[in-house]
């Protein structure tokens, strides 16, 4: 109380604590205890800061990405380690591609007790199938298999197959946990179970690691997001243009989600006899009408479903389901380049915002970008037989000829200890990026890709004709380092280079054409 305190200090001003009783008094439990808490809410604070990237090849035939925010990275490794082992237990359960899979077996037997994840697939697939009128169907097996072992299937066949497919063809007995169907039913949920591992995953991560602050799962371009981003407002993703498919495509549209799902459906998302996967359930021929459709929903599961039905439905009647779902949100576009999206769509998109890097110095000269032209630069990743490999960091970007930079084409490596291995590209631009994470993306496996860049600068505007640098700068750990240079003169003129091959990297060809 206060009248000990005077009792036991007096304010006198000839009375003075020695030096070893004031340090003394510093080191109190009390002020130990305040000092260690100060240390634990500080330390908490950066952890709740901290984003961690991961990125895994050949999972479910493509590839798996993972931002864990708020997070120790030993908490984030121990999530992404959860996400792996759930998807790993429910392939086994749900790829038709494996032999030894559940539900390969079911389609051998066309009945039988099932695990609780089976039966809740193909329940929900047979839920959607009503809900969607037929256009969402996963017993089309039977007739991907046909067009899978061949180029084509005659009438006869797609109609006799698609006549045996009647309403009752598939029983299921919820008590029983059992399922049975006729002999013409072939289940392919692939539509619906990619969405409904992503949704276990992200939840298995968050069991493993209750602490966890925000998550993304990324699973061949199907995402689902939950928590808190690394910017405050959301999780930013990119919605490509639905006309190009190279590998540095620029955003179409940028959606800011929270705790939501996205996915995409449509022709050039995977070929099936050199054709979109996607099969009319009413014909049995591949859909060609939707380019892309995109589908924003509160689950992954049900956005991928919806993302296949829409495909097979005329842009009103997409729309109508849509709108009679709540949380849901879909972006339609034509092969015509007709565009049709749901009424809540533009409550989506983020609303553009000039980013902190974007000083583009425009060409001296007067003269406009030829119309339909555009640099296309093809590179190769070699495989390198050494032990350990891991594939390099490749920083591709255009500058004017005083250097200046005008667009960053691809930054592929993420990792914040070897992102600055391209030390041309990072000491004169990678380190002025606040929100670098938004350009890196994970480092490429060996192959062969394609980049392209349109005459537009960082922020969409066309930049003028005239003399361009177009640079390639190649690392690897524990390997050797490249950088390289075309000069890219820009007039209504096709042209084209090639870059002898580096111990890291390919040939690199350079073709300034016009495309359109």
């Amino acid at each position: 109380m206060s009248f000990a305190v005077r009792n036991f200090y007096p304010t006198h001003k000839a009375f003075r604590l020695s030096p070893l009783v004031m340090a003394l008094a510093l080191i109190s439990p009390f002020h130990a205890n305040a000092a260690e808490q100060s240390e634990k809410i500080e330390r908490s604070e950066q952890i709740a800061t901290q984003t961690h990237h991961f990125h895994r090849d050949h999972i479910l035939g493509t590839s798996l990405d993972v931002v864990v925010q708020g997070a120790s990275k030993q908490e984030a490794k121990r999530a992404v380690d959860a996400i792996q082992q759930e998807i790993s237990q429910l392939d086994q359960v749900l790829s038709t591609w494996r032999d030894d899979s559940e539900i390969s077996a079911l389609n051998n037997n066309k009945q039988g007790n099932v695990s609780a994840e089976l039966f809740e697939v193909i329940a929900a697939c047979e839920n959607w199938r009503d809900k969607t009128c037929g256009a969402f169907d996963a017993r089309l097996g039977q007739l991907v298999t046909l067009w899978e072992q061949s180029q084509g299937i005659n009438e006869a066949t797609r109609t006799q197959v698609l006549n045996q497919l009647k309403a009752d063809s598939v029983k299921l007995d919820r008590e029983q946990q059992s399922i049975a169907m006729d002999s013409a039913v072939k289940f392919s949920p692939d539509a619906y179970a990619k969405g409904y591992i992503i949704d276990r995953a992200l939840v298995a991560a968050r069991q493993a690691v209750p602490g966890i602050q925000g998550l993304l799962v990324d699973i061949g371009g199907d995402i689902r997001v939950w928590g808190n981003a690394p910017q405050k407002e959301g999780w930013k993703i990119g919605v490509q243009d639905a006309f190009n498919h190279t590998d540095n495509s620029v955003p179409q549209q940028v959606l800011n989600l929270n705790d939501q799902a996205i996915a995409f459906s449509g022709k050039g998302y995977r070929s099936l006899a050199g054709q979109t996967h996607l099969l009319d359930p009413k014909t049995g021929m591949p859909l060609q009408q939707v380019e892309q459709c995109v589908v924003v929903g509160t689950c992954a599961a049900d956005a991928d479903a919806l993302a296949t039905a829409l495909a097979a439905m005329t842009p009103a009647e997409g729309l109508e389901l849509i709108e009679a779902l709540s949380g849901y949100e879909v972006k339609v576009t034509l092969t015509d380049g007709q565009v049709y999206q749901s009424s809540g769509w533009n409550s989506l998109v983020q609303t553009p915002q000039h980013a902190e890097m974007r000083t583009v110095a425009a060409s001296q000269s007067s003269a406009k970008w030829p119309v339909g032209y555009q640099a296309i630069i093809d590179l190769i990743i070699p495989k390198i037989a050494v032990e350990n490999y891991r594939a390099p960091y490749v920083s591709v970007w255009v500058t004017d000829a005083n250097k200046k930079i005008v667009r960053t084409l691809a930054v592929w490596g993420k990792d914040e200890k070897w992102i600055n291995s391209n030390y041309v590209w990072y000491r004169r631009y990678g380190r002025q990026m606040p929100n670098l994470d938004a350009v890196a993306k994970p480092s490429r496996q060996p192959g062969q890709y394609k980049l392209s860049w349109d005459g537009k600068d960082e922020t969409g505007k066309a930049v003028a004709a005239g003399k361009y640098l177009i640079h390639i700068e190649t690392s690897r750990e524990h390997g050797e380092h490249s950088y390289q240079t075309f000069d890219l003169d820009v007039k209504a003129t096709a042209s084209n280079q090639t870059l002898a091959a580096q111990k890291e990297i390919g040939a690199v060809k350079l073709n300034f054409q016009k495309v359109n």
